[in-house]
């Protein structure tokens, strides 16, 4: 298997839940984004965006486009990645967002 197939399975398995519906959806930017910073945590090299969503879309997430914004389907993040990369890029919520549950 090749090592960035590999290791974007390993990212996926480690910090995002799989298989729900089609209504849990996340964006592709915030999912790279995640990426990255796992890779910095990890001491992987990480690839390029186009590279790691064919890789992605390779290990069974659907894309989609959704209030004009690329977007995986049926996953959701999980674990201390996500909760890094929300404090880092000091993100709000928009409607694709990872917090787009918690909006009052």
């Amino acid at each position: 298997m090749d090592i960035h197939k590999q290791q974007v399975r390993q990212f996926l398995d480690e910090c995002t839940v799989r298989d729900l519906d089609d209504s849990a959806v996340l964006p592709a930017a915030d999912l790279y984004g995640m990426y990255i910073i796992w890779c910095e945590k990890t001491g992987s090299t990480s690839v390029a965006a186009p590279i790691f969503s064919r890789l992605v879309r390779g290990d069974g997430l659907e894309g989609d486009i959704r209030h004009r914004v690329r977007v995986f389907k049926g996953v959701a993040a999980t674990g201390a990645i996500p909760i890094q990369y929300i404090l880092e890029t000091d993100k709000g919520p928009g409607p694709n967002s990872l917090l787009a549950g918690l909006q009052p």
